[in-house]
């Protein structure tokens, strides 16, 4: 009878244990495996995304998505695409120009240096690879492309795009977005209620992270506020910090 229980005390704990180990990318700061941007067959969303090739059932990679070690993207595409940062990026591409988040607000008194009038550019590179999947104008298994692609490692997605909560700048309006592509150091100039960049962020920040960590050439993208990988976040949605208390906004903009 001991002998019974012991056994299957131990049985709950190894499941206990393997059931945390899946969940385990779930929670902030754990890695990309079973988030949100784990497209695999296994632990991931790959069933709801990509039909996949006849080796990803197999191999159930989560990198391929995105990333792949050979025949990714070339720097002369790379630079027709106006991107300056592609790292071995492995998925078709956006080609979308953007309306930005703008308020032209004329009660604005003044005498108010106030944050909006910051000049806007289009999003830059590492916002684009974002809504390369996420403005739902190229298929989110459209990876694998690029040199016509290599066999078991190409897959062009003709239907499943992503869209309803997912969906960041479909048709190109990004006009009820925060903003991206700006100068951040810009803005906080001529603007008092927007820290300095040499600002730590706050809340849980174990990493000591700094705004200016954040920032690409020095302005304001989707990866200023997301780790995409889910490695050295504390916030749930990818966020560098949880938005516990505002945490998040109050890093940037001293209300």
């Amino acid at each position: 009878m001991k002998k019974s229980i012991s056994i299957l005390l131990l049985l709950v704990g190894i499941l206990l244990l393997v059931s945390s180990m899946v969940m385990a990318g779930a929670n902030p700061g754990t890695g990309i495996k079973s988030t949100s941007h784990d497209l695999s067959s296994a632990t991931g969303r790959g069933g709801a995304w990509d039909a996949g090739t006849a080796a990803d059932p197999t191999l159930d990679r989560i990198c391929i998505y995105c990333h792949a070690p050979h025949h990714t993207i070339k720097s002369a595409d790379a630079a027709t695409a106006g991107l300056t940062y592609f790292p071995l990026w492995n998925h078709d591409l956006t080609s979308l120009t953007y309306t930005l988040y703008t308020d032209n607000n004329s009660d604005v008194p003044n005498n108010i240096s106030h944050q909006l009038n910051a000049t806007l550019t289009q999003p830059g590179s590492i916002s684009k690879l974002c809504l390369s999947c996420h403005d739902g104008s190229v298929a989110v298994s459209s990876y694998g492309n690029f040199n016509s692609g290599i066999a078991g490692s190409k897959h062009t997605g003709s239907v499943t795009t992503t869209g309803t909560r997912f969906a960041i700048g479909e048709a190109g309006d990004l006009s009820n977005h925060h903003p991206i592509g700006f100068d951040y150091n810009e803005v906080a100039a001529i603007d008092d209620e927007i820290r300095d960049s040499g600002n730590a962020l706050l809340g849980n920040n174990p990493y000591g992270l700094t705004i200016d960590d954040l920032l690409y050439g020095g302005k304001m993208e989707c990866a200023s506020c997301h780790d995409v990988h889910n490695t050295k976040n504390t916030g749930t949605k990818f966020t560098w910090v949880a938005d516990t208390n505002s945490n998040l906004c109050l890093s940037c903009h001293a209300k």
